[in-house]
């Protein structure tokens, strides 16, 4: 009887394991190439003729992860005139005006994909306007001018600072101390002389930071 038992017991076990019936898993399907994502999707372009920037095109698979080992895609540009395009993406400035279209193609497996971003030229501004915001944000975060150009803040109804990094590159102007006015749009401008990146931050609100960059 106690032979038995154990006989029955056993199984048990095994048919508990799934022992004899096969893994009742679906194994996840395979990668299908079903998308070519291009970024930046829309910039601008500031400067003189010659100016480059960089494209990437990503290959995606249905559930949008990146693919890899599906080659490299061919590129074009819908306008030579404005702005042109090398086999690896790198697009260089020819003449103000735009937008243009920046098409990637790729083909594999017999598939071929196909994405795009448009980009446009245009001379670097002599000024431009930064808002610091009472959401605790320069808006627009980053602004590109012209040497000897200036950037206006705008401040809102709430106290903030304009603190330049440390170390600060040669040209950098002064920091505005805090500015609080119990009236919105107080403007206070900087001018910069010098090329160079010039980041900055609000020494009153952490994470709060904006840059200017200077050609």
């Amino acid at each position: 009887m106690r032979t038995s038992m154990v006989i029955i017991l056993a199984s048990v076990v095994v048919a508990g394991c799934g022992g004899g019936g096969g893994s009742s898993v679906t194994p996840p399907p395979n990668p299908v190439f079903t998308s070519l994502k291009v970024q930046p999707d829309t910039q601008t372009i500031f400067g003189a003729p010659g100016t480059t920037t960089q494209m990437s095109a990503t290959p995606l698979d249905q559930n949008g992860q990146p693919m890899s080992g599906l080659g490299a895609a061919s590129w074009s540009s819908s306008d030579e005139t404005i702005a042109t395009v090398n086999g690896s993406g790198l697009v260089t400035s020819v003449a103000l005006g735009g937008p243009v279209t920046i098409s990637a193609s790729l083909t594999s497996g017999g598939v071929t994909k196909n994405g795009s971003g448009m980009v446009s030229v245009a001379d670097l501004h002599t000024a431009d306007t930064v808002t610091a915001t009472t959401g605790q944000q320069f808006t627009p975060a980053s602004v590109t001018i012209k040497a000897g150009g200036t950037v206006t803040w705008v401040f809102q109804s709430l106290a903030h600072t304009v603190t330049f990094n440390t170390p600060a590159p040669p040209g950098t102007p002064a920091d505005l101390g805090t500015v609080a006015s119990p009236y919105s749009n107080t403007e206070i401008s900087r001018t910069f002389t010098t090329a160079g990146t010039f980041n900055y931050h609000c020494s009153i609100h952490p994470g709060m930071t904006g840059v200017v960059t200077v050609k």
